[in-house]
């Protein structure tokens, strides 16, 4: 897994529950897989129990054949982002952002109440009103869920 120190110190974040704070913040989670050295990334709906992702999508295309091959992912979560020119040199332009990159694996959950589970965390991660997910409705797509293995922080204020 790649991991690298993080450059400038003073942008990380590493407090746990600030990260949580900034995935459960985020309207988006950028899904980056690779195969065979050719990257791809989507942007997908999803849930967060806490401590695993979930997602759902339609039981083929070209994310599942990645996935199947090579169930390791990287998902990248922002928040509060804000382009912030300042005066008239472009060099000095920038922007305020809190980011999580999250490291994982990718399963596919099968069994009827897991799945039924996972869809109402990505309901609830949109929801304010409590809606319930349908259970029949749960065979109709493929879940998968991410086992964070690693997690890092980063903000520019």
């Amino acid at each position: 897994m790649l991991h690298h120190p993080m450059r400038r110190k003073k942008k990380e974040i590493t407090d746990h529950q600030e990260m949580q704070g900034i995935i459960r913040a985020s309207q988006v989670m950028r899904l980056a897989l690779c195969l065979e050295n050719e990257p791809y990334v989507v942007p997908m709906s999803f849930g967060y129990d806490g401590t695993s992702l979930f997602f759902h999508c339609a039981p083929e295309g070209l994310k599942l054949d990645i996935l199947r091959k090579n169930p390791r992912v990287c998902c990248l979560f922002e928040h509060g982002l804000a382009f912030e020119p300042k005066g008239d040199d472009p060099c000095a332009w920038g922007f305020a952002f809190a980011t999580v990159i999250a490291h994982g694996v990718a399963s596919q959950v099968t069994a009827p109440e897991e799945k039924l589970a996972a869809l109402q965390a990505v309901t609830d991660h949109y929801s304010t009103n409590g809606e319930r997910v349908p259970a029949d409705k749960a065979g109709n797509v493929d879940v998968w869920k991410i086992e964070i293995l690693a997690m890092t922080g980063k903000r520019s204020l």
